[in-house]
Protein backbone atom coordinates (compact mmCIF):
# COMPACT_ATOMS: atom_id res chain seq x y z
CA UNK A 1 0.00 0.00 0.00
CA UNK A 2 0.89 3.62 -0.79
CA UNK A 3 -0.02 6.44 1.33
CA UNK A 4 0.31 10.01 -0.57
CA UNK A 5 0.04 12.54 2.38
CA UNK A 6 -1.09 15.81 1.32
CA UNK A 7 -0.74 17.71 4.60
CA UNK A 8 -2.63 20.46 4.86
CA UNK A 9 -0.67 23.03 5.79
CA UNK A 10 -0.04 23.92 9.82
CA UNK A 11 -0.49 20.07 10.67
CA UNK A 12 2.36 18.86 11.67
CA UNK A 13 3.55 17.31 8.67
CA UNK A 14 7.60 18.58 8.59
CA UNK A 15 7.06 16.84 12.34
CA UNK A 16 6.07 14.02 10.99
CA UNK A 17 8.82 14.11 7.62
CA UNK A 18 11.66 14.74 9.80
CA UNK A 19 10.42 11.69 11.79
CA UNK A 20 10.35 9.65 9.23
CA UNK A 21 13.72 10.74 7.70
CA UNK A 22 15.69 10.74 10.74
CA UNK A 23 14.56 6.99 12.19
CA UNK A 24 15.62 4.52 9.34
CA UNK A 25 15.96 1.45 12.23
CA UNK A 26 12.82 2.24 13.31
CA UNK A 27 10.66 2.41 9.71
CA UNK A 28 12.67 -0.81 9.06
CA UNK A 29 10.97 -2.64 12.51
CA UNK A 30 7.19 -1.38 11.66
CA UNK A 31 7.45 -2.17 8.00
CA UNK A 32 7.22 1.06 6.30
CA UNK A 33 9.59 2.66 2.98
CA UNK A 34 9.32 6.74 3.26
CA UNK A 35 9.80 6.85 -0.49
CA UNK A 36 12.84 8.29 -2.02
CA UNK A 37 11.28 9.04 -5.21
CA UNK A 38 10.50 12.73 -4.88
CA UNK A 39 13.18 13.72 -2.57
CA UNK A 40 15.64 12.70 -4.53
CA UNK A 41 16.92 15.47 -7.15
CA UNK A 42 16.15 14.35 -10.70
CA UNK A 43 20.16 15.38 -11.69
CA UNK A 44 20.93 12.77 -8.97
CA UNK A 45 22.26 14.40 -5.84
CA UNK A 46 22.55 11.93 -3.02
CA UNK A 47 21.26 14.26 -0.70
CA UNK A 48 17.81 13.22 0.35
CA UNK A 49 15.38 16.38 1.33
CA UNK A 50 12.99 15.97 4.25
CA UNK A 51 9.72 16.01 2.17
CA UNK A 52 8.63 15.42 -1.24
CA UNK A 53 8.29 19.30 -1.77
CA UNK A 54 10.96 18.80 -5.14
CA UNK A 55 7.86 16.82 -7.01
CA UNK A 56 5.68 20.10 -6.56
CA UNK A 57 8.20 22.69 -7.25
CA UNK A 58 8.44 20.46 -10.58
CA UNK A 59 5.20 20.83 -10.56
CA UNK A 60 5.07 24.89 -10.07
CA UNK A 61 8.33 25.64 -11.71
CA UNK A 62 8.14 23.60 -15.07
CA UNK A 63 5.95 22.81 -17.65
CA UNK A 64 7.84 19.79 -18.42
CA UNK A 65 6.26 16.08 -17.90
CA UNK A 66 5.95 13.78 -14.48
CA UNK A 67 7.50 11.34 -16.45
CA UNK A 68 11.00 10.77 -14.57
CA UNK A 69 9.18 10.97 -11.10
CA UNK A 70 6.08 8.59 -12.40
CA UNK A 71 9.09 6.23 -13.62
CA UNK A 72 10.83 6.37 -10.46
CA UNK A 73 7.58 5.77 -7.84
CA UNK A 74 6.75 3.15 -10.12
CA UNK A 75 9.66 0.93 -9.56
CA UNK A 76 10.08 1.75 -5.94
CA UNK A 77 6.53 0.96 -5.37
CA UNK A 78 7.41 -2.18 -7.35
CA UNK A 79 10.50 -2.78 -5.23
CA UNK A 80 8.65 -2.25 -1.73
CA UNK A 81 5.09 -3.77 -2.36
CA UNK A 82 5.47 -5.48 0.17
CA UNK A 83 6.04 -2.74 2.74
CA UNK A 84 3.60 -0.02 3.80
CA UNK A 85 5.16 3.06 1.41
CA UNK A 86 4.84 7.06 2.25
CA UNK A 87 5.09 9.97 -0.04
CA UNK A 88 4.12 13.24 1.65
CA UNK A 89 4.48 17.15 1.13
CA UNK A 90 2.25 19.86 2.30
CA UNK A 91 2.63 21.53 -0.46
CA UNK A 92 0.43 19.09 -2.20
CA UNK A 93 -2.61 20.01 -0.18
CA UNK A 94 -3.07 23.03 -2.78
CA UNK A 95 -1.40 21.78 -6.15
CA UNK A 96 -2.48 20.95 -9.48
CA UNK A 97 -4.12 17.15 -8.31
CA UNK A 98 -4.89 16.25 -12.27
CA UNK A 99 -0.58 16.66 -12.68
CA UNK A 100 0.32 15.26 -9.23
CA UNK A 101 -1.94 11.80 -10.46
CA UNK A 102 0.46 11.55 -13.49
CA UNK A 103 3.26 10.87 -10.79
CA UNK A 104 1.00 7.44 -9.70
CA UNK A 105 -0.50 7.16 -12.70
CA UNK A 106 1.00 3.36 -12.96
CA UNK A 107 -0.41 2.41 -9.42
CA UNK A 108 -3.28 0.83 -9.23
CA UNK A 109 -5.55 2.76 -6.95
CA UNK A 110 -6.18 0.18 -5.01
CA UNK A 111 -3.05 -0.02 -3.67
CA UNK A 112 -3.44 4.11 -2.89
CA UNK A 113 -4.52 5.45 -0.28
CA UNK A 114 -4.70 9.69 0.21
CA UNK A 115 -4.33 11.06 3.54
CA UNK A 116 -4.59 15.24 4.94
CA UNK A 117 -5.72 16.37 8.32
CA UNK A 118 -8.11 18.93 8.72
CA UNK A 119 -7.63 21.55 10.76
CA UNK A 120 -10.05 23.81 12.43
CA UNK A 121 -10.81 26.90 10.13
CA UNK A 122 -9.82 29.56 12.48
CA UNK A 123 -6.76 28.11 13.83
CA UNK A 124 -5.27 27.42 10.41
CA UNK A 125 -6.12 31.28 9.11
CA UNK A 126 -4.34 32.02 12.73
CA UNK A 127 -1.16 29.94 11.86
CA UNK A 128 -1.07 30.52 8.10
CA UNK A 129 -1.27 34.66 9.22
CA UNK A 130 1.59 34.00 12.42
CA UNK A 131 3.46 31.95 9.09
CA UNK A 132 3.28 34.54 6.58
CA UNK A 133 4.06 37.20 8.94
CA UNK A 134 7.16 35.65 10.48
CA UNK A 135 8.67 35.32 6.43
CA UNK A 136 7.65 39.07 5.59
CA UNK A 137 5.30 37.37 3.26
CA UNK A 138 2.72 40.24 4.33
CA UNK A 139 1.64 42.89 1.82
CA UNK A 140 0.13 44.88 4.60
CA UNK A 141 -0.33 43.42 8.32
CA UNK A 142 -3.11 43.94 10.93
CA UNK A 143 -6.69 44.30 10.44
CA UNK A 144 -6.51 45.81 6.41
CA UNK A 145 -5.02 41.81 5.87
CA UNK A 146 -6.84 39.81 7.91
CA UNK A 147 -10.36 41.67 6.86
CA UNK A 148 -9.43 41.09 3.53
CA UNK A 149 -8.75 37.19 3.70
CA UNK A 150 -12.09 37.25 5.33
CA UNK A 151 -13.90 39.20 2.33
CA UNK A 152 -12.37 36.57 0.24
CA UNK A 153 -13.27 33.63 2.06
CA UNK A 154 -16.81 35.44 2.36
CA UNK A 155 -17.42 35.50 -1.24
CA UNK A 156 -15.90 32.15 -2.13
CA UNK A 157 -16.27 30.01 0.83
CA UNK A 158 -16.75 26.56 -1.51
CA UNK A 159 -12.77 27.03 -2.74
CA UNK A 160 -11.56 26.95 0.98
CA UNK A 161 -13.92 24.02 1.73
CA UNK A 162 -12.62 20.61 2.38
CA UNK A 163 -15.76 19.20 0.43
CA UNK A 164 -14.34 21.01 -2.92
CA UNK A 165 -10.59 19.19 -2.10
CA UNK A 166 -12.08 15.98 -1.85
CA UNK A 167 -14.00 16.51 -5.05
CA UNK A 168 -10.89 17.65 -6.86
CA UNK A 169 -8.83 14.51 -5.31
CA UNK A 170 -12.14 11.93 -6.36
CA UNK A 171 -11.57 13.69 -10.31
CA UNK A 172 -7.72 13.25 -10.43
CA UNK A 173 -7.53 9.70 -8.86
CA UNK A 174 -11.08 7.89 -9.46
CA UNK A 175 -11.72 5.14 -7.35
CA UNK A 176 -8.63 6.07 -4.93
CA UNK A 177 -9.82 5.80 -0.73
CA UNK A 178 -9.64 9.07 0.31
CA UNK A 179 -8.73 8.97 4.13
CA UNK A 180 -9.21 12.54 6.32
CA UNK A 181 -8.11 13.24 9.60
CA UNK A 182 -9.11 15.48 11.94
CA UNK A 183 -5.78 17.93 13.38
CA UNK A 184 -6.98 17.86 17.36
CA UNK A 185 -4.03 17.13 19.74
CA UNK A 186 -6.98 15.72 22.38
CA UNK A 187 -7.82 13.20 19.57
CA UNK A 188 -4.46 12.04 18.13
CA UNK A 189 -3.08 8.67 19.14
CA UNK A 190 -0.80 9.99 22.83
CA UNK A 191 -1.70 13.22 21.02
CA UNK A 192 0.69 13.63 18.67
CA UNK A 193 0.54 13.68 14.72
CA UNK A 194 3.56 10.71 14.48
CA UNK A 195 1.86 8.82 16.64
CA UNK A 196 -1.47 9.42 15.12
CA UNK A 197 -1.00 9.24 11.61
CA UNK A 198 1.16 5.59 11.73
CA UNK A 199 -1.49 4.61 13.96
CA UNK A 200 -3.83 5.34 10.98
CA UNK A 201 -1.61 3.59 8.34
CA UNK A 202 -1.63 0.51 10.21
CA UNK A 203 2.27 0.45 11.03
CA UNK A 204 2.54 1.69 15.00
CA UNK A 205 5.13 2.63 16.74
CA UNK A 206 6.46 0.08 19.02
CA UNK A 207 5.32 -0.32 22.31
CA UNK A 208 7.15 2.19 24.71
CA UNK A 209 9.06 4.25 21.99
CA UNK A 210 8.67 7.98 22.75
CA UNK A 211 8.06 9.85 19.28
CA UNK A 212 10.29 13.08 20.89
CA UNK A 213 9.87 16.37 22.02
CA UNK A 214 6.44 18.14 22.08
CA UNK A 215 5.35 20.67 19.43
CA UNK A 216 6.89 23.98 19.90
CA UNK A 217 4.52 26.76 21.78
CA UNK A 218 2.54 28.78 19.11
CA UNK A 219 4.35 32.66 18.87
CA UNK A 220 2.44 35.30 19.36
CA UNK A 221 1.18 37.67 16.47
CA UNK A 222 3.32 40.16 17.60
CA UNK A 223 6.21 38.40 17.77
CA UNK A 224 5.36 37.29 14.03
CA UNK A 225 5.01 40.76 12.80
CA UNK A 226 8.25 41.24 14.93
CA UNK A 227 9.88 38.54 13.20
CA UNK A 228 8.88 39.80 9.69
CA UNK A 229 10.71 43.32 9.88
CA UNK A 230 14.02 41.34 11.06
CA UNK A 231 13.39 38.81 7.97
CA UNK A 232 12.89 41.77 5.52
CA UNK A 233 15.35 43.49 6.90
CA UNK A 234 18.28 41.12 7.73
CA UNK A 235 17.31 37.70 5.68
CA UNK A 236 15.03 34.70 6.12
CA UNK A 237 18.14 32.61 7.35
CA UNK A 238 18.73 35.26 10.11
CA UNK A 239 15.29 35.21 11.16
CA UNK A 240 14.90 31.42 11.34
CA UNK A 241 18.12 31.31 13.83
CA UNK A 242 16.54 34.23 15.86
CA UNK A 243 12.99 32.12 16.08
CA UNK A 244 14.66 29.06 17.19
CA UNK A 245 15.82 31.37 20.51
CA UNK A 246 13.43 30.55 23.55
CA UNK A 247 12.07 33.88 25.37
CA UNK A 248 10.01 34.03 28.18
CA UNK A 249 8.13 36.45 28.16
CA UNK A 250 4.50 36.23 28.07
CA UNK A 251 3.72 38.44 24.30
CA UNK A 252 6.67 36.42 22.86
CA UNK A 253 3.97 33.11 22.99
CA UNK A 254 0.25 33.52 22.72
CA UNK A 255 -2.45 31.90 20.83
CA UNK A 256 -6.15 33.16 19.38
CA UNK A 257 -4.60 36.60 18.95
CA UNK A 258 -5.09 37.23 15.06
CA UNK A 259 -8.78 36.92 14.72
CA UNK A 260 -11.69 38.46 17.22
CA UNK A 261 -14.28 36.30 18.56
CA UNK A 262 -16.39 37.42 16.61
CA UNK A 263 -14.88 36.33 13.44
CA UNK A 264 -13.41 33.55 14.81
CA UNK A 265 -17.41 32.89 15.38
CA UNK A 266 -18.35 33.90 11.81
CA UNK A 267 -15.23 32.09 10.20
CA UNK A 268 -16.13 28.72 11.64
CA UNK A 269 -19.79 28.99 11.51
CA UNK A 270 -19.44 29.52 7.77
CA UNK A 271 -17.13 27.18 6.73
CA UNK A 272 -18.78 24.06 8.70
CA UNK A 273 -22.08 24.74 6.78
CA UNK A 274 -19.81 24.09 3.59
CA UNK A 275 -18.54 20.96 4.47
CA UNK A 276 -21.79 19.44 5.42
CA UNK A 277 -21.35 16.58 3.23
CA UNK A 278 -17.73 16.51 3.86
CA UNK A 279 -18.92 15.67 7.79
CA UNK A 280 -21.46 13.27 7.00
CA UNK A 281 -19.55 11.10 4.93
CA UNK A 282 -16.08 11.06 6.97
CA UNK A 283 -17.64 11.91 10.34
CA UNK A 284 -21.27 10.66 10.37
CA UNK A 285 -20.69 10.44 14.26
CA UNK A 286 -19.36 13.96 14.70
CA UNK A 287 -22.46 16.65 14.60
CA UNK A 288 -19.66 18.68 12.74
CA UNK A 289 -16.11 18.53 11.73
CA UNK A 290 -14.90 20.46 14.83
CA UNK A 291 -16.47 20.71 18.14
CA UNK A 292 -17.27 24.37 19.12
CA UNK A 293 -14.03 26.31 20.31
CA UNK A 294 -13.83 27.32 23.73
CA UNK A 295 -11.76 30.01 24.41
CA UNK A 296 -11.16 31.40 28.46
CA UNK A 297 -11.80 34.82 29.26
CA UNK A 298 -9.19 36.72 28.10
CA UNK A 299 -9.16 35.36 24.57
CA UNK A 300 -13.04 36.59 24.73
CA UNK A 301 -12.31 39.97 25.45
CA UNK A 302 -8.79 40.26 22.86
CA UNK A 303 -9.20 43.06 20.43
CA UNK A 304 -6.36 43.74 17.39
CA UNK A 305 -6.46 47.55 17.35
CA UNK A 306 -6.04 48.77 21.39
CA UNK A 307 -3.41 49.95 23.05
CA UNK A 308 -2.47 46.62 24.69
CA UNK A 309 -1.83 45.25 20.83
CA UNK A 310 0.39 47.82 20.23
CA UNK A 311 2.00 47.98 23.37
CA UNK A 312 2.83 43.83 22.45
CA UNK A 313 4.13 44.53 19.25
CA UNK A 314 6.14 47.09 20.80
CA UNK A 315 7.92 45.08 22.93
CA UNK A 316 8.15 41.76 20.70
CA UNK A 317 10.06 44.09 18.52
CA UNK A 318 12.58 45.72 21.23
CA UNK A 319 12.71 41.79 22.35
CA UNK A 320 13.41 40.36 18.71
CA UNK A 321 15.95 43.60 17.91
CA UNK A 322 17.56 42.99 20.93
CA UNK A 323 18.26 38.98 20.14
CA UNK A 324 19.48 40.16 16.68
CA UNK A 325 22.35 42.38 18.71
CA UNK A 326 23.04 39.95 21.02
CA UNK A 327 23.31 36.88 18.59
Amino acid sequence: MLWLHLGMPKTGTTALQGFLRGNQPVLDQIGLRYMETGRRRLDGNPRLAISHNIIAFHMNQSDQPMDPFRAGMTSEFDAHSGQTCVVSSEMFYSCDFEKLAQVFAEIPARDLRIAFYCRRYSDFFEADYKQRAKNGRLPIVGTDYIRSQLSRIEAEPAAFSFTSRVEQIRKAFPGVTIVPSVYEREQMTNGHVVDDFLSRIGTPLPEGYVTGSPSNPSQSRAASEAFGVVTRALGRKKSRQLRRLISEDPVMVRRHDVLEPDEREWLDTLMAKQDVAFQQEFFPDAPQVFAPKQLNESELEFRRDTPQEHQAFSKASEIVFRMALES
